[in-house]
C-alpha cells in the first residue's frame, strides 16, 4: 500500500491531526478480473465530493485519425517512427488537491487513520494533469 507513495499517514484519527485546508473524501476499492484470469484491485478516490478545479485538466487522447496523419507525414518525408507507453505514469504523478481519508477496515492495522491523498488516484479530478 506505500509502495506507490500515494498516502501520507497522519496517525490514528484519535491521536493524529486533522490537515487544516484539507477536505474529506471516501475511498472505494474496485477489483476486476481480466479477460484471462488475471485479478486487479484498484483505490478509487470519490473525487465528486472535492471541488472544481479553476484551472484546465484537459488530458489529451491521440485519435487513430491523427496517427494516421502522422504515420503518412513521416513515410512521405522519410523519417522514423517511434512508439513508447509508460505503464506507471500514473503512478508517479503527484495531485494538488487537498485531501485526506480516514480509513476503514479494507486497510488492516491501518484501521480509524488519517491519510493525506499526495499521489495521483483515480476518481481525482487533477490527478490525469500531473502526469509528468
Amino acid at each position: 500500500m506505500f509502495e506507490y507513495n500515494v498516502f501520507e499517514d497522519r496517525g490514528h484519527r484519535s491521536t493524529g491531526q486533522w490537515p487544516e485546508g484539507y477536505k474529506q473524501i471516501r475511498l472505494h476499492l474496485v477489483y476486476m478480473c481480466k479477460h484471462d484470469g488475471r485479478r486487479k484491485a484498484r483505490i478509487v478516490a470519490g473525487g465528486h465530493l472535492t471541488d472544481p478545479p479553476l484551472e484546465s485538466i484537459f488530458s489529451g487522447v491521440v485519435s487513430l485519425r491523427g496517427l494516421r496523419m502522422v504515420i503518412f507525414l513521416s513515410e512521405l518525408n522519410k523519417l522514423k517512427v517511434f512508439q513508447m507507453d509508460i505503464g506507471n505514469a500514473f503512478l508517479e504523478a503527484r495531485t494538488t488537491e487537498k485531501v485526506y481519508v480516514i480509513t476503514g477496515g479494507e486497510f488492516g492495522s491501518y484501521k480509524d487513520h488519517i491519510f493525506v491523498i499526495v499521489g495521483s488516484l483515480y476518481g481525482l479530478k487533477t490527478s490525469s494533469k500531473m502526469i509528468p
